[in-house]
């Protein structure tokens, strides 16, 4: 789970006091730990329904075929940054080389090797702890993967290729668009730019259908936003293009202008309006800010998906005192159980202008009390969506 945070970034009106402005940041901050914690200091690969979601779609153990590495290839996406804005690196070279895997809380590994990794890929109890610069640049690589799922509708069978695209980050941190105080006060807590080391979770998945490309969707935050494809794309390959937001590492559409968008830490009926539109906006809210000026050439690499980028159990990062501040297990374990198969996170990651029927949806998804999705309420989804799939072909 990501257990990325975000504080409010419009407290107004602006009192005179400094001191009643801070109390009214601190109920954030609790908040922020509050959210944090949902895990229960449980490493989150430990979650329930993880294993069997792993039965049910077991990883290759196998690197992608030539013709799955053209595919590959032939739809990644191009990645712009601000001109002075850190690009992705690359998980081993940059990364798992500059730091110390501990095993049993007293064994180290100096600087381990992709092959010692590996060796403790399902130890819920190892730790690695970055000790490098994470302000050095490192190489541009992007991890790929492709994925077959299947899933019906109506009767009718609809079977997905899924092309994943992850950049890896060596820090991850709160989002850029928050106000001074702000800043500030949630700066007592941790570092705004080094929340918690790595960020392996940023990525593109680009859904395709009969072959033919339909929707990308991209992880922001603690959730999936579905982006669908134009329908004259369908018959060439589509230009995809994202910007990566200042800070907090999130992947949006592409623009060269400077660019705001409303983000959460966990989707709720509380913020969809807020997130859908930009109004209403909640006291853990704010905005990623983006600025596509300088495009990234990176180099374009695939790992079986077993391997331990995507499978570790244990910690890919440091364990900090403040709930949310520890590193994330493997690149898999991204969302709830609940929403792992990616044909779900496709569905569900789809939002309309009508903020009443997402607020319905989600209600009936989010099983709140239990922490978990309730799996009937995906069909509402999929309903949606394939009728918009079929529409889109008339």
């Amino acid at each position: 789970m990501r257990m990325r945070s975000i504080v409010n970034t419009n407290l107004s009106p602006v009192y005179n006091n400094q001191r009643e402005q801070t109390i009214r940041v601190l109920p954030g901050i609790i908040l922020l730990m509050v959210l944090s914690a949902c895990s229960g200091g449980q490493n989150f690969s430990q979650f329930p329904g993880f294993d069997q979601h792993f039965k049910s779609y077991p990883p290759g153990k196998t690197l992608p075929t030539d013709e799955e590495v053209a595919l590959l290839k032939k739809y990644q996406p191009r990645v712009f940054t601000a001109k002075q804005q850190a690009g992705p690196i690359d998980f081993y070279k940059d990364y798992i080389a500059h730091g110390t895997l501990y095993v049993d809380g007293r064994k180290p590994f100096k600087n381990p090797t992709a092959a010692v990794l590996n060796e403790h890929r399902d130890d819920p109890d190892a730790v690695f702890k970055y000790e490098g610069n994470y302000k050095r640049p490192g190489t541009a690589v992007v991890y790929a993967r492709i994925d077959y799922e299947q899933t019906s509708h109506q009767g009718k069978n609809y079977k997905f290729t899924f092309l994943t695209y992850n950049l890896v980050f060596p820090v991850s941190g709160i989002l850029q668009g928050l106000g001074k105080l702000q800043s500030f006060v949630l700066a007592l807590a941790g570092n705004l730019n080094d929340w918690h080391q790595l960020d392996h979770y940023v990525n593109v998945s680009v859904a395709l259908l009969n072959s033919k490309p339909v929707a990308m969707t991209l992880q922001q935050h603690n959730y999936q936003t579905t982006y669908m494809l134009n329908p004259e794309s369908a018959t060439e390959t589509p230009k995809l293009s994202v910007d990566v937001a200042l800070r907090s590492n999130e992947l949006y559409p592409h623009n060269s202008e400077m660019r705001q968008y409303p983000a959460v830490s966990f989707l709720s009926e509380k913020n969809i309006e807020f997130l859908t539109n930009g109004n209403n906006k909640p006291m853990m809210a704010g905005y990623d800010v983006t600025h596509g000026e300088k495009e990234i050439n990176y180099d374009l690499k695939t790992l079986p998906q077993t391997d331990a980028f995507y499978q570790f159990k244990g910690s890919l990062g440091k364990n900090r005192l403040l709930p949310g501040r520890s590193g994330p297990p493997g690149a898999d374990y991204i969302t709830l159980p609940g929403l792992m198969p990616r044909y779900v996170r496709l569905v569900t990651g789809y939002r309309t202008d009508s903020v009443e029927t997402e607020i319905a949806l989600f209600e009936k998804l989010f099983d709140r009390e239990n922490f978990a999705i309730r799996p009937n309420a995906i069909n509402a989804y999929k309903d949606r969506f394939f009728n918009l799939i079929l529409n889109n072909d008339d």
